[in-house]
């Protein structure tokens, strides 16, 4: 199974990092030197993605700035800079096909798919959720289409989460059919843990149907207008069949202060020019 379309919505105003993204996209927000949107197009080409549409808002131009080569400024660091300044700024993905659409009033992530009909094309297509930057051996969406082509159903990341935070995650209700694979039998938006199928909690990655369009469509709106994906997920479980995949990797929800700086430990641990550092200040800042 191949999936080359990818769906990332970035339209969110990342209202729990004000003041910083009054001026900074949080999709910018800096991983000690590269922004957190690098990770996931990073995850993205290395599972196989070859076009990218962003569902966007005014005012996060930089994104796409990011993203787009600058001949000039790589010819000066090529005369200037350090060989390891220009190794990093080589990193800098830019060779994938990109696209950008204005989702114009944020009306839920139901909402934002739809603005992804006309790219997807009739195709199946994976969704990233940018706030979740998973550190893994082998790419997550990569693991998604392994388990699709497998299984042949449509595919949604879901992880074990801790009693405390089940109310704040889809929670599906599983039947195993496979190694950490469930199909799904029903699900969830954000229930009570004594209401709750059980702690395996919906994360920001999703292989979706084409017609999972029709299935927004018919989604009525919920809480402050909002068109919520969890319920055209249902018309997909229901009427064509949806799996789950218990992934492999190490999930932080960057759009949250404690998992934004989650990330930047375990991104700085793998560092070893900084790891041994940051562990030895680390005791003397907790004094243990």
């Amino acid at each position: 199974m191949r999936i080359k379309k990818a769906v990332i919505p970035v339209a969110g105003m990342g209202t729990r990092f004000m003041p910083y993204t009054k001026a900074v996209p949080k999709e910018m927000l800096p991983i000690i030197d590269i922004p957190s949107i690098h990770f996931i197009i990073e995850e993205a080409l290395n599972s196989g993605i070859k076009e990218v549409l962003f569902i966007t808002a005014p005012g996060k131009g930089s994104i796409k700035d990011y993203f787009d080569k600058k001949p000039e400024l790589e010819k000066f660091l090529k005369k200037k800079a350090s060989p390891e300044i220009l190794e990093q700024f080589n990193r800098i993905p830019t060779d994938f096909k990109k696209s950008f659409v204005i989702q114009k009033t944020a009306r839920g992530l139901g909402d934002a798919i739809m603005h992804a009909k006309d790219f997807t094309k009739g195709e199946s297509f994976a969704v990233f959720l940018p706030d979740d930057i998973v550190f893994s051996a082998k790419p997550v969406m990569k693991q998604m289409i392994e388990t699709m082509g497998k299984y042949k159903k449509h595919v949604i990341g879901v992880e074990a989460v801790a009693k405390e935070m089940i109310s704040s995650y889809g929670i599906i209700k599983p039947e195993k059919i496979g190694d950490k694979v469930y199909k799904i039998t029903d699900m969830a938006e954000k229930p009570s843990v004594k209401a709750a199928f059980s702690n395996l909690g919906i994360v920001g990655r999703y292989i979706l149907p084409p017609s999972i369009f029709g299935y927004i469509e018919k989604t009525k709106p919920g809480k402050n207008g909002e068109i919520q994906l969890t319920d055209a997920l249902r018309m997909v479980m229901e009427n064509e069949g949806l799996i789950a995949d218990e992934f492999d990797g190490d999930r932080c929800d960057t759009g949250d202060k404690y998992g934004y700086l989650l990330a930047i430990i375990k991104y700085a641990a793998a560092q070893p020019v900084i790891k041994h550092r940051l562990r030895k200040d680390i005791k003397k800042v907790f004094k243990f």
